[in-house]
């Protein structure tokens, strides 16, 4: 697993799986589980849906303003971006 500088798992961990994010993204095409999102963000195999997904975001941060706990989706998509460029392997 990465150690990133940000506390990635603490946000990750304080999400309350409400979905308003993904809701709220314009870049979502596919349908996508916010607990895929969350547990491949972190560590292990990144899968195609989640790649695709990682790969359309262009941060434009509306995920942020309609979180209910105030987390920042945007950073961890930064560090989804970051997992994706080392080549993590696809499954």
């Amino acid at each position: 697993m990465y150690e990133p500088d940000y506390p990635i798992a603490e946000e990750l961990a304080a999400c309350i799986r409400c979905n308003e994010c993904l809701v709220a993204c314009p870049a979502l095409a596919t349908p996508l589980t916010i607990e895929a999102l969350n547990r491949e963000t972190l560590d292990g195999p990144v899968s195609a849906p989640v790649a695709r997904f990682g790969q359309s975001c262009y941060l434009c941060g509306a995920c942020v303003p309609v979180c209910p706990v105030g987390l920042h989706r945007d950073a961890m998509m930064i560090w989804l971006k970051m997992r994706l460029l080392a080549k993590e392997p696809l499954v």
